[in-house]
């Protein structure tokens, strides 16, 4: 993959994340540099940390590529990319700069101060934040990997599941208070190795997605767990569709309140979800 870069761009420059918050940094200080375009090479969390960074630079339209070499890779789903190197490197080289939507997350921390997150494709609260925090487990060997890991993982904490306690409120209507499985806030229509959550979900129609999942049974989970890559899920009695550009949610046990951000857990606790209409620049 490095060697049909290199020879498609031979100005090509490499720049490595070596800790957290490394890609968020590096991103906020090459966009601001003399560059045509920052490649992306990682997952789904490494998009989410250079979105954050180059949205918050001084030059927030600096175009983004992407290619996909992480675990999940679930945002890059809603773009149709070449899966062969020289060919994907060809397609970035010609591709026309587009815009597309991005998520704006507001949250405050256990000291009250105000944390702002900038995401590409979902956030969400429930099980799905309990399977993200068991795929990122420090010291965990990876036997797996990819989309299996994130089935594997999800099928387990579902059979530790218990139903969360939340409230949603979308454009500032409530749309569901108590007992849920979860919710997810969605730019792209991907997450969780392949689970495609929100079907009709547009990068780039100013709208999120929201899934909302109330309390369900293991059994039942375990079942749509198994639909989720093919969409079955669609129709289910106890799922419900939503379109908005504001969506709150708040937690009505603390305790039990696991988010997450594109495949990251980079927050605790309740949070305002905002689109940004054509906030990010691609070339895809």
């Amino acid at each position: 993959m490095l060697a049909a870069f290199r020879h498609r761009f031979p100005d090509l420059e490499i720049h490595e994340s070596r800790s957290s918050g490394d890609a968020r940094r590096l991103a906020r200080e090459l966009a601001a540099g003399p560059y045509d375009v920052i490649v992306v090479a990682g997952g789904d969390g490494t998009i989410s940390d250079v979105v954050d960074g180059v949205l918050t630079s001084s030059r927030p339209e600096m175009p983004l590529a992407f290619l996909p070499i992480g675990t999940g890779c679930d945002f890059i789903r809603n773009f149709k990319l070449p899966g062969d190197p020289a060919a994907l490197a060809e397609h970035v080289a010609k591709a026309p700069v587009r815009k597309i939507d991005a998520g704006l997350l507001v949250s405050r921390d256990a000291s009250g101060n105000e944390q702002r997150r900038h995401f590409a494709n979902i956030a969400s609260v429930g099980i799905s934040g309990e399977i993200v925090d068991a795929v990122n487990a420090p010291g965990r060997r990876r036997i797996l990997n990819g989309p299996l890991r994130f089935s594997v993982h999800a099928a387990l904490a579902i059979l530790r599941y218990r139903p969360y306690d939340f409230e949603v409120l979308i454009d500032g209507m409530q749309v569901h208070q108590g007992r849920l499985a979860i919710a997810a806030i969605a730019n792209g229509g991907w997450f969780g190795g392949g689970m495609n959550i929100t079907p009709d979900a547009d990068v780039a129609d100013g709208l999120f997605d929201i899934a909302v999942m109330r309390e369900e049974k293991i059994l039942g989970l375990l079942n749509l767990l198994g639909r989720l890559h093919s969409a079955g899920h669609v129709g289910h009695p106890l799922l419900s569709f939503h379109k908005g550009r504001r969506v709150e949610v708040r937690p009505r046990d603390p305790q039990r309140f696991p988010v997450e951000i594109d495949g990251e857990m980079p927050i605790r606790g309740g949070f305002v979800a905002e689109i940004l209409p054509q906030a990010l620049t691609i070339r895809t």
